[in-house]
């Protein structure tokens, strides 16, 4: 257990360095170019990075352990980052795809460690996704305030730092596993095609993955830009209130991993799908601020159930040495769909009323409670095995 904290907080430095770099860099693009598509396209550029690394992602692991692929790819995140500081605009958003192709190879492997170092996945994986999701309610206005109090370059060296002390505290991980974690390593020779298809051929893999893509779809009715668009168009109030639709949004889900974290239960899939279509209901047809807070917050606490069961259910029905390349997979299909979701969404709501695409987007996400109503039903078997 002492290992998965060392995990954890090499994760938690890591983070904080990314929503750093990631606030720096918008406020340093925009500053050097003047253009807000400049700005606009760092995410672009992540997207890319993160799809691309899941094309090479078995071939990698193939040739190299999972501790040797988390350290590795820790340390040239770091290198890179120190590249960004002094590279101009054009040459950053490329660095930027870089960063983010490594991404794509560390988180698979650090959630793969998590049945190798723990028994009580839920516990872990609750844990896991409250921090994640803490760390970004903190540090999103603090990264903001260091922006603008110093400077991009300031917050820049800062994230650089974090990163060193991630990859200082991701080698003590290293050096502290036993050879009962290290032995379960993937199978060699392992291809992209044959990641797919374990991916399809495993029943419970191939549903999970589908609910976790089609959720992914989904979930982007819920981007901060759409509930920009929601505020001045439908609610027609004031744009402070922003921040704290954000901020009710997080906050279930850090809410929700704390029930999780304290209790011993499942989440049913199906019933957090179904609080999920109510919640797009309820945004769609409230005209009031509060209820539309109440909407985000129910939304919030249903997606962080969701994703912490499916989490657990897959460590728990996995064998471990096929588990990362199902995380890649999972990982390049949920960013695929993301950047699909957005697209479609920010069409629909620049045709449509925004309240309508909400409603709309109730409709579409009644499939995940068929999709979760199947995967609680296997796991209940699985469960009373």
């Amino acid at each position: 257990m002492k290992s998965f904290y060392t995990l954890l907080v090499s994760q938690w430095l890591a983070n904080i360095g990314d929503v750093l770099y990631i606030v720096a860099l918008i406020a340093l693009l925009y500053q050097q170019t003047g253009s807000a598509l400049a700005a606009a396209s760092f995410p672009i550029a992540v997207t890319i990075g993160m799809t691309v690394s899941g094309l090479f992602f078995a071939r990698v692991l193939s040739r190299f352990t999972l501790v040797q692929t988390l350290l590795v790819t820790q340390l040239l995140k770091t290198v890179l980052l120190g590249a960004v500081i002094w590279s101009e605009s054009i040459l950053v958003l490329g660095l930027v795809v870089l960063i983010a192709f490594l991404d794509g190879f560390a988180r698979p492997v650090q959630a793969s460690f998590i049945p190798r170092l723990t028994t009580n996945r839920q516990q872990a994986n609750s844990l896991v996704q409250g921090s994640n999701q803490f760390i970004q309610l903190a540090m999103w206005p603090l990264g903001t305030i260091l922006v603008a109090s110093l400077s991009s370059k300031i917050a820049l060296i800062v994230a650089l730092i974090l990163f060193m002390l991630s990859t200082v505290v991701t080698f003590r991980f290293v050096r502290s596993l036993d050879h009962d974690v290290t032995e379960a390593e993937p199978e060699s020779d392992i291809s992209l095609k044959e990641s797919l298809s374990f991916v399809r051929t495993a029943p419970f893999a191939r549903l999970i993955t589908v609910f976790v893509t089609f959720e992914s779809f989904v979930s982007t009715l819920w981007i901060s830009a759409l509930l920009l668009v929601y505020l001045e168009r439908h609610l027609h109030i004031d744009t402070g209130w922003w921040g704290t639709m954000n901020a009710s949004y997080l906050v279930s889900m850090i809410v929700a991993s704390a029930y999780l974290y304290r209790t011993k239960r499942n989440s049913s899939l199906a019933v957090s799908s179904v609080l999920s279509v109510g919640a797009a209901l309820l945004f769609g047809l409230t005209s009031h601020i509060m209820f539309a807070l109440i909407a985000l917050a129910i939304q919030g606490y249903a997606t962080q159930l969701r994703i912490i069961q499916t989490n657990t259910v897959l460590q728990e029905t996995t064998p471990p040495s096929q588990l990362p390349y199902v995380y890649s997979v999972q990982q390049t299909a949920y960013t695929l769909a993301f950047s699909i979701g957005s697209l479609t969404f920010g069409m629909l709501a620049d045709g449509l009323p925004i309240a309508l695409v909400y409603l709309m987007g109730a409709g579409l996400t009644v499939p995940l409670v068929w999709l979760g109503r199947q995967i609680d039903q296997v796991d209940n078997i699985i469960q009373s095995a």
